[in-house]
């Protein structure tokens, strides 16, 4: 008994990492257009007006236990780097995000800088083109398969079985060019199809 009441303590001393990163497709919604990158301080607004209601203003501290839960798509609370989903955007630098995912709820924020909203395309240049793409954990076992072109009618080329690492090359649509190393050791290249055309994702970029 004293062993486990030790064992208890201890883990309640282990600082928390609240990191969140998407795994499964379900989690990305297929409404998003893309990802806004928060600054420490937020407001958020009912309508892409400045004097729009007060929905709320948050102040991110980055620390894990401090952080509001169901509210990031991408969080690395060590980089200081949160995405939130955003849904719309307004020709006054504007968009809308998802600030509750369990319940859909959305605001308007205001961009203050071009850079804070990536549309997915620009989003998989910058991070997918750096640290390479994870596949969906339930992706369907089609995802697997590398073709000669970007198109779902394409020829099969390969298939990726244990993926070391997948690099991505370039960005076509709902198409990504990438090369594979397996646990075989032998590089493929091809075309996975990262996203299909409901907006359902199967790869996200592997930020780290």
């Amino acid at each position: 008994m004293k062993k486990i009441l030790i064992i208890f303590i201890m883990m309640l001393l282990l600082p928390v990492f609240a990191d969140t990163m998407p795994f499964y497709t379900d989690s990305l919604p297929k409404s998003a257009i893309g990802l806004y990158q928060t600054d420490k301080n937020m407001v958020l607004r009912t309508l892409p007006e400045a004097n729009s209601p007060l929905i709320k203003e948050y102040n991110f501290t980055y620390n894990a236990e401090d952080m509001p839960v169901n509210m990031f798509a991408l969080l690395l609370n060590e980089k200081e780097l949160g995405f939130l989903y955003v849904t719309d955007i307004d020709e006054e630098g504007w968009v809308e995000v998802i600030y509750d995912k369990s319940m859909g709820a959305k605001g308007w924020v205001h961009t203050t800088d071009k850079m804070q909203f990536l549309p997915w395309i620009n989003f998989y240049n910058l991070y997918g083109r750096k640290y390479g793409l994870n596949i969906m954990k339930n992706a369907p076992k089609e995802i697997y398969t590398l073709h000669s072109q970007c198109e779902d009618n394409s020829q099969g080329i390969s298939k990726i079985n244990y993926a070391k690492k997948i690099k991505l090359v370039k960005v076509s649509g709902n198409w990504a060019l990438v090369t594979v190393m397996d646990l075989d050791k032998t590089p493929k290249s091809g075309w996975l199809k990262w996203r299909n055309s409901d907006g359902t994702i199967y790869a996200f970029p592997a930020v780290k």
